[in-house]
């Protein structure tokens, strides 16, 4: 199962990326996602790379925690 997602590689560089996703088990919801917002905060700071270091952060991080879907 793969998706395409908005990708920032670095600040200011953004890439559009298919990605794997782990297969849904029986204990899972999969939610087909219509829209997905991008936050003016935190997600500001992401690309202008302002975000402060934090435990987890990776090279690559992909923006949009705000979604509207449908269950699948």
């Amino acid at each position: 199962m793969n998706a395409h997602a908005v990708v920032v590689e670095q600040p200011l560089k953004l890439q559009i990326r298919e990605l794997a996703l782990v297969e849904p088990t029986d204990n899972d919801l999969v939610v087909d996602i219509c829209w997905s917002g991008i936050s003016t905060g935190t997600e500001q700071l992401l690309w202008s790379g302002r975000m402060p270091t934090f435990h987890g952060k990776g090279s690559t991080l992909v923006p949009g925690y705000d979604s509207v879907g449908r269950v699948a």
